[in-house]
């Protein structure tokens, strides 16, 4: 309901809400929800009418409780429409974090704090930080927040803005970010991409930090752009002519040609005609005397 201070003292705020008796609230309430600066007498101001009449014949009102409907309200309407909140994160609890939204109490999981595992979020505590309500169960009356979808949702529009920027087939300059035993990440003014080990080279290529180093400047060729997942494929071998193509018209079935071991392994070994162009010669194909020889007792890189 809505009542108007009357009074202001040290202890005590008076409210009169038209009942018969008026309304005491503990000036304390004030100091937590920082009003304290803000409250005088003939003001207006929202009450939680708790009971007409105490054991005591009081009438009891509250602005914290009042607040927190008013809170708890906002954060229905943000979860129905799917729409950012303003909040603090006040303390840690298993599992995560509180999250003060206006005075509601709102757990926020660990999971949910950023896009990548942070070991320090001092920085974050009470300062100001916007939310995505994404549970709410009222029954329970328990909230769950997210700040990792509301940087999610951002960084999102910014990739859309930057895929706008680049096609298939275009020729980039992209940096090296990232190493994995499957090829590595590529940056590409800020959009990562992935060079797959099998779009590095027309040769075989058995680790990809053997040709390629951190932060290396590489120029690279867009092959595919998934927009539903905001992924980029490039490579480097579709900047050159396939050698087996040409291989195809210069190398003739039947013949007989020079060729370098370039790797042995257990059921054969890999020799190459000329740069990028490589063929296997099993196991089976090393001796007519010997059938599945092992390559290595015969043949050397």
């Amino acid at each position: 309901v809505e009542g108007t201070i009357t009074k202001i003292d040290n202890k005590y705020v008076f409210i009169d809400i038209g009942a018969k008796s008026e309304g005491v609230i503990p000036i304390e309430e004030f100091k937590l929800t920082k009003e304290i600066d803000k409250i005088k007498v003939n003001n207006k101001i929202s009450v939680l009418l708790e009971k007409l009449e105490s054991y005591n014949g009081e009438l009891i009102v509250s602005r914290e409780k009042a607040r927190k409907v008013f809170a708890w309200k906002k954060m229905e309407r943000a979860f129905d429409e799917k729409s950012e909140v303003e909040g603090q994160i006040i303390s840690k609890c298993k599992g995560g974090f509180v999250v003060d939204v206006d005075s509601c109490l709102c757990f926020l999981p660990g999971s949910q704090v950023d896009i990548k595992p942070l070991k320090d979020i001092s920085f974050l505590m009470r300062t100001p930080q916007v939310f995505e309500c994404v549970k709410l169960d009222r029954k329970r009356g328990n909230i769950v927040v997210s700040r990792r979808s509301i940087i999610e949702k951002k960084r999102n529009v910014t990739k859309d803005e930057l895929l706008d920027k680049i096609k298939e087939n275009d020729v980039v300059e992209s940096t090296v970010k990232n190493l994995t035993d499957w090829g590595c990440f590529v940056d590409i003014n800020g959009i990562d991409a992935l060079l797959h080990i099998t779009d590095i080279s027309w040769s075989r290529v058995n680790k990809p930090s053997d040709l390629i180093s951190l932060g290396q400047t590489l120029k690279v060729k867009i092959i595919k752009i998934d927009r539903s997942t905001k992924k980029v494929s490039v490579s480097i071998k579709n900047l050159t002519e396939d050698p087996y193509i040409k291989g195809a018209q210069k190398y003739k079935v039947g013949s007989t040609y020079p060729a370098t071991v370039t790797k042995v392994t257990e059921y054969g070994a890999f020799a190459a005609l000329e740069d990028g162009l490589e063929g296997l010669i099993h196991q089976s194909e090393i001796a007519w005397t010997k059938k599945n020889v092992s390559a290595r007792k015969i043949l050397s890189s």
